[in-house]
């Protein structure tokens, strides 16, 4: 028994060093990138689809931002007071506005909304589902981000420009984006 368990062992230590051997031999070299001049590097690049900053140019991108991010939440701020205050009204110009609403809603279901979705490489599904939300394309992203996964269309999304419209199905606008 000693011996059939020490040339087992010593089978996976040849087999070992064998697939070493192979790996560092069948490597294969990659093309050094300080051969590209920059210039070039940076056509290529902008031909894939991206975007080529300075460190500048960066860094002023990230500074507005931030300011954004920052005069956001404080308008969420303004938002809420203002709605506290609408809370206040009373009935009767609280009726008033509903049927305004009603009005401008039925305006609306009447023409849908369309969209050119384009969607490049590495967008993730949930930004998908929030950008058709933000568009009016879709009423809820995280339920459209769901249907996805579910129905294992999320790995399938192409890239590309794709033409949405509101009026259209979370399975319509997945076989679009998908095929």
């Amino acid at each position: 028994m000693k011996q059939i368990i020490r040339s087992f062992a010593f089978g996976l230590l040849t087999a070992g060093i064998v697939l070493l051997g192979v790996f560092y031999v069948a490597d294969e070299p990659q093309p050094e990138a300080e051969n590209i001049p920059a210039e070039d590097m940076i056509d290529i690049i902008e031909s894939e689809g991206y975007h080529v900053l300075t460190e500048s140019e960066y860094i002023s991108v990230s500074v507005e931002s931030d300011k954004d991010k920052n005069n956001k939440g404080n308008s969420d701020d303004g938002d809420q007071q203002q709605n506290s205050s609408e809370e206040t009204n009373s009935d009767d110009s609280n009726d008033s506005n509903n049927e305004q609403n009603n009005s401008s809603d039925s305006t609306d279901e009447s023409s849908p909304k369309t969209y050119t979705l384009t969607v490049e490489s590495g967008v993730a599904p949930s930004e998908i589902s929030q950008t058709l939300e933000e568009n009016d394309i879709i009423d809820d992203a995280d339920a459209f981000t769901e249907y996805l996964e579910d129905e294992g269309y999320s790995e399938l999304v192409q890239l590309g420009e794709f033409e949405l419209s509101s009026d259209m199905d979370q399975k319509e606008i997945a076989e679009t984006i998908t095929n």
